[in-house]
């Protein structure tokens, strides 16, 4: 499961302070287009649609660190200066703040800095001694061990699974905690919907049934997972997600359904083209597949890794059918900007071979 930290807190009107493993940040706009330039000299516009959590950045200048053009926020990389995370007086302690509202503060400036940042596991056992001592940080710190126990600690799935159940269960609860109100806003993290798209909204109920769905996927409790995301508001990331699932599940009539009616306006409509297609395939229809991936492939400015997606897909389709020159051009396609795409090499491999 693919997670990450982004924090990012509201200076002025349309004027953000962003706080990554690596770098600090200064961003201006509105909602569904910003201009980022950073403590390394990397100066980005990213162009988006508010609400969806989806955006795509174009790189203008790399400063001192790598750059691959445009890509998806969530793949980019950076190389500056590790720098503390220290949010501003708003989401301080105030002066008469209880004894437990600054021993949370504590925990998350000691969590969160990224000079000498936890492990999941170390994370996790802090939480648990705070509660044992705090009770009433319950839902801030059941959410955080939670985040953690997925983003790659010792804690087994089962232990994880009945964190989340319990987590959405409550989840009205949880974020109606005037501390999760407070203290929530400058944790983002960035989940993996499918290869190539990722959430970018603060931890709240639709991030956090996110997080839960890939789990239930992980888990292949694929029925648990539709229930879920039947549960949480209707929009472009969770139609992904459901023809995702369904896909695994091998329901590709479902997933054709699902992706009925698309065009490719965006990230978000080229991945429903991308799915439609894998399933088209998958149930022998090849040229229904090449079709939709074509469509995905039309426009350029789709994000560098949906693009990879489709071609890799695409090459698949070629595979399939015996056209071994097309799907190794498609593939090659994809190494020239990312040799580590994962299984293109292999892939590439076996055609040769």
């Amino acid at each position: 499961m693919a997670i990450r930290f982004r924090r990012s807190m509201k200076l002025l009107p349309g004027v953000r302070l962003s706080v990554n493993k690596d770098s600090v940040g200064m961003s201006f706009g509105v909602p569904g287009a910003r201009y980022t330039i950073n403590s390394k000299g990397r100066r980005t516009v990213s162009t988006g649609i508010p609400g969806t959590g989806l955006y795509n950045v174009e790189t203008l200048s790399g400063g001192r660190g790598k750059s691959r053009g445009s890509t998806t926020k969530a793949a980019s990389a950076s190389e500056e200066k590790v720098i503390p995370y220290n949010p501003p007086t708003s989401m301080q302690p105030g002066l008469f703040a209880k004894k437990e509202e600054r021993a949370l503060y504590a925990y998350l400036r000691d969590i969160f800095k990224w000079n000498e940042a936890d492990t999941p596991d170390q994370a996790i056992e802090k939480a648990k001694a705070l509660e044992a001592e705090h009770p009433n940080l319950k839902w801030s710190l059941d959410l955080l061990k939670f985040l953690y126990c997925v983003k790659g600690s010792s804690v087994d799935d089962s232990m994880a699974y009945q964190w989340g159940k319990e987590l959405w269960s409550n989840r009205q609860s949880a974020f109606n905690d005037k501390y999760v109100r407070k203290y929530f806003l400058g944790i983002t993290p960035q989940v993996q919907i499918t290869n190539g798209i990722f959430t970018a909204s603060v931890y709240n109920e639709q991030t956090l049934g996110h997080i839960f769905t890939e789990l239930l996927q992980q888990m292949g409790k694929f029925e648990e997972a539709f229930a879920i995301l039947h549960e949480m508001q209707p929009d472009q990331l969770v139609a992904i997600s459901i023809a995702d699932i369904e896909i695994g599940k091998r329901d590709y009539d479902g997933a054709i359904e699902t992706t009925e009616d698309i065009e490719n306006e965006d990230d978000a409509t080229a991945m429903m083209l991308i799915l439609r297609g894998v399933a088209f395939r998958e149930k022998g229809l090849n040229d229904g597949a090449l079709e939709c991936f074509k469509r995905a492939l039309a426009s350029k400015k789709r994000s560098e890794i949906l693009l990879h997606r489709a071609l890799f897909e695409r090459a698949e389709t070629y595979a399939r059918l015996g056209k071994k020159a097309l799907a190794i051009k498609d593939l090659e396609k994809i190494l020239v900007d990312d040799s580590d795409y994962p299984a293109v090499q292999e892939k590439l491999d076996t055609l040769t071979n």
